[in-house]
């Protein structure tokens, strides 16, 4: 019932097997962890959980799991795909558990709190990008984090950030509104009926319409709205029983931006009064002009003991604030980005950056630096800053008990890039120091501390791009970068790759726009009990995150084999795993139903529990145990199947017994003997007729799980393991990590009795099993060397008959090989089913085939298929085994689709 194993791999009654590799994938991040969206918002990960999960689909999960399928929210995030950030969608959420964390910091001041098996993407010398766990990190190497966040944002209106009491005040607005309500009064026949629909009582509408009272913001605009008039924006607000009206704009823009940017930098909230300090009268000056275009209203002139300030009294602008994120009274540890602030265009947030800047900004030392208690702030300017490509150093200082973030920015072209994008050279000269002093440095290209932005190329690389090049490239000294082995900064590296076109240089130089490399100086591994977050974001299977943005990536065959297989008797073994999987097995076996019976899974399955808190001599025995009984059920005429969870864990008891008998060891201490003790093991699986009367036919099938230490094939176990069976699924970390199961890799897998369950296939199924089932090995096979070509070039650089092999095999690995075993349609599909589904895929590619060879492309033929696609790669979750002609009626629709567009 399995595809991957039936009708690539299939095992044969009497044979053996093995499933080595790493089980389960770990998740990924902790709950504090803020997610960046694609709007520009930012969101900590537990809550994005808690606020999407209820919209989702429970999907069945391990123990301490919980999975959401949210694919159909369309929530995106900004992923890196290898060549540039980009917007990707989130499939599914998780929350689990883990006993470990690794902690990360990186030169720039980047902290990493992620688990082990938690995937990040690490810069190699050779130009290239590589997926590691982060287990694997050490100090010296070094990792890809984002340097600029493409997020084009939109204009942010501000009424649901208006107090909901507000009074619209405009006389033109209040005429606009007069209009309306007699349009709803002729239209629904009373002022009742409009105060029902409008949510208000009609005598307060009727005290509107007199003049004698004005109407609340909210009511005024949902009623032209009603009415089917243009919405005007009032010019006056003001709340009830205030004689003083406000001019509040219809959106965030730069003015109230930047006015937002000095009051969370150097103001206050109280309850009636916004304050905005500093010592430079410039500063207090560009705040009343800023007070007085964005609200309509002049403030005053205070002076609050040592220190001046301009204030505005006035409690509709103190609820205002409020309500875009200004905390009231001490905010040092308070304060945040307001939201709107975040999502609006590059103008607005540098606006924002400019008053923050001016207000508690800092230029000394030819650095500039932003300091704040508040990791919110110090957060949200982080990605402010990312957003403007502005590349800085995070680092945070301990004062007694209080912990300060602090930004700095450094280097001439990065400090270009700060002062041309905040438009401080409209204040130089004003008599305010930080951008006088700023101006003065990035001009006289005094020698300073230079921005984290080189990276190591190797200089057989650099040789070949110079070589290409003519030998000589203006700008660019080769001879720093071969013989004297410095980094190469971005810059020049974009310079070597323009002279050159090398393509593996103008690749890397063109993810360096968006992306920079950071070099590891510490790595701390923290134990513990911890709920742990991840999301599944599509393709990529990373996404930009963190409280400094950064990039975070994020049993079953066994359980499957037991529970689908033509096996009258089941002997399942666990040797020296975890209790709570055995746990697990004993709790979902009685419940389950066995397909070939109808009764309980658990009356056909024995279970041997031998977990790894037992002795190892123990640990040694359970395997015979197994087997033993296996061949008494044999001899009796059943088929038994056997599975062994983890032979690894065997040949570790076989190691420490050997050791304690002080015999000689071998390979990685194993006794030499591993081998021979594995082949007596496997070599007792087989199909007999056995002696006796009446003439019987029994089988003993092995599958042994092999645990090699970090995904190692070649240690021992495995290397030996390998001899003496003929299948082998060989699970792949990569596949686990990126959410594809059974995570086993069609290119390292094999099976020797293909060949002897051809006939079968042939006899029971159909005939031309073996012509489809080939032919879709084949273009798996192709797709995986097309992939070395597509990271060097691109898909662009392929012709339209390598693209269809790429495309058919995603419709492979998505429709056929990916497979769910907690869905209860997907996770048995008969060979009927299987068969349906693999030629549907293949004849498809057949017609394709065709007519890319009459001259139409890929994308005309994805285009022609449209929505069809999905259901071809939905079928094998929404089709039941005993409905295929439903999977005929897609293949037939997608055929005609081709035909049509054959014809034109």
């Amino acid at each position: 019932g399995m595809r991957i194993i039936d009708t690539f791999f299939p095992m044969a009654k009497g044979g053996t097997g093995a499933i080595p590799g790493g089980f389960g994938t770990g998740k990924c991040v902790t709950p504090d962890t803020p997610v960046l969206l694609a709007d520009g918002s930012i969101i900590k990960i537990e809550e994005l959980f808690n606020r999407y999960r209820k919209m989702g689909v429970k999907l069945p999960g391990e123990q301490d799991e919980e999975i959401y399928d949210i694919s159909h929210l369309g929530l995106e995030v900004l992923t890196f795909d290898g060549r540039k950030i980009r917007k990707a969608r989130i499939t599914h959420l998780y929350r689990g558990k883990s006993t470990k964390l690794v902690k990360i910091t990186t030169k720039s001041g980047r902290v990493i709190r992620v688990t082990p098996a938690h995937r990040l993407i690490f810069y190699e010398n050779d130009g290239s990008f590589k997926e590691r766990p982060a287990s694997e990190a050490k100090p010296g190497a070094m990792i890809i984090m984002p340097r600029r966040l493409p997020i084009a944002g939109a204009p942010q209106t501000i009424d649901e950030y208006v107090p909901p009491e507000a009074t619209v005040r405009d006389p033109e607005a209040l005429e606009a509104f007069k209009v309306a309500i007699k349009k709803l009064k002729s239209k629904l026949g009373s002022l009742s009926a409009v105060g029902r629909l409008l949510g208000v009582n009609p005598a307060s509408l009727r005290s509107v319409m007199r003049g004698k009272q004005y109407p609340r913001l909210t009511v005024y605009l949902k009623a032209l709205r009603e009415a089917g008039m243009p919405v005007k924006w009032p010019e006056a607000l003001s709340l009830p029983r205030s004689s003083q009206a406000l001019r509040v704009p219809e959106v965030l823009d730069e003015n109230l931006a930047e006015l937002l940017g000095l009051i969370v930098a150097d103001g206050s909230l109280t309850a009636r009064e916004i304050r905005v300090f500093s010592s430079s009268p410039t500063i207090l000056e560009r705040a009343e002009r800023l007070l007085k275009s964005a609200l309509g209203v002049m403030p005053v002139r205070a002076r609050f003991r040592t220190v001046d300030a301009v204030v505005l009294r006035s409690a509709l602008a103190v609820k205002l604030f409020e309500k875009l994120g200004v905390p009231r009274g001490k905010k040092a540890q308070k304060a945040c980005i307001p939201s709107p602030v975040l999502k609006s265009p590059v103008e607005v947030v540098a606006a924002f950056l400019r008053g923050y800047y001016l207000g508690d900004g800092s230029f000394g030392k030819n650095e500039v630096e932003f300091t704040s208690a508040s990791r919110c702030l110090a957060t949200g300017i982080a990605y402010l800053l990312s957003r403007l490509g502005i590349l800085y150093t995070m680092r945070e200082k301990r004062v007694g008990d209080q912990t300060y973030y602090r930004i700095i920015i450094t280097g001439h072209r990065e400090l270009r890039k700060f002062y041309d994008a905040l438009g401080l050279d409209d204040l130089r000269g004003l008599g305010i120091g930080k951008v006088d002093r700023l101006a003065e440095y990035i001009e006289s290209k005094k020698p300073g501390r230079l921005a984290r932005d080189t990276l190591p190329v190797e200089p057989d690389l650099v040789l070949e791009a110079a070589r290409i090049a003519g030998g000589k490239i203006e700008g660019v000294n080769i001879k720093n970068y071969t013989v004297l082995g410095e980094r190469i900064g971005s810059s020049k590296l974009a310079l070597l790759a323009e002279a050159s076109h090398h393509v593996k240089l103008e690749r890397l130089a063109k993810a360096l726009e968006y992306v920079f490399v950071d070099e590891i100086v510490n790595v701390e591994v923290e134990e513990g009990d911890f709920t742990v977050y991840d999301v599944t974001v599509s393709d990529t299977h990373n996404f930009v995150g963190g409280h400094v943005p950064s990039l975070l990536h994020n049993t079953v065959t066994l359980h499957s084999l037991a529970q689908w297989s033509e096996a009258r008797v089941v002997i399942y073994i666990g040797c020296g795993e975890r209790g709570n999987e055995m746990t697990e097995v004993l709790e979902r076996f009685p419940k389950s139903t066995d397909p070939w019976t109808g009764k309980p899974l658990m009356d056909r399955t024995i279970l041997i529990a031998n977990t790894s808190n037992m002795p190892v001599a123990a640990r040694e025995a359970s395997i015979y145990v197994g087997v033993t009984l296996a061949e008494y059920y044999r001899d009796m005429g059943y088929d038994v199947l056997l599975v062994a969870d983890s032979t690894s864990r065997w040949a570790e008891a076989l190691r420490e017994i050997a050791g304690r008998l002080e015999e000689m060891p071998a390979e990685e201490g194993y006794p030499s003997y591993l081998a021979s003790r594995l082949a007596e093991f496997y070599e007792r699986a087989g199909r007999v007729e056995t002696l006796g009367r009446p003439s019987r036919t029994g089988s003993v099938t092995i599958v042994g799980a092999v645990s090699p230490p970090g995904g190692d094939f070649s240690e021992p176990v495995t290397s030996h393991t390998t001899r003496f069976i003929r299948v082998f699924w060989a699970l792949d970390t990569k596949l686990a990590y990126s959410r594809h199961y059974p995570a086993i890799n069609w290119i390292l897998s094999y099976s020797a009795y293909v060949d002897l369950v051809t006939p079968w296939w042939h006899e029971n199924v159909d005939k031309s099993w073996r012509e489809y089932r080939d032919e879709a090995m084949n273009i798996l096979l192709r797709e995986s060397e097309l992939q070395e070509i597509v990271r060097l070039v691109g898909t662009e650089g392929l012709s339209e008959k390598d693209k269809l092999v790429l495309e058919t095999a995603r419709m492979l690995k998505d429709g056929f090989l990916k497979q769910n075993a907690f869905d209860p349609i997907d996770a048995f599909s008969t060979p009927q089913k299987q068969f349906s589904l693999l030629k549907t895929i293949i004849d498809i590619h057949r017609k394709a085939e065709e007519l890319v060879e009459k001259g139409r492309t890929v994308r005309e033929i994805r285009e022609a298929l449209g929505r069809i696609y999905i259901d071809i790669v939905k079928a094998k979750f929404t089709v039941p085994n005993d409905k295929l002609e439903e999977i005929e009626a897609i293949r037939q629709k997608a055929l005609k689709a081709l035909e049509r567009l054959e014809a034109g």
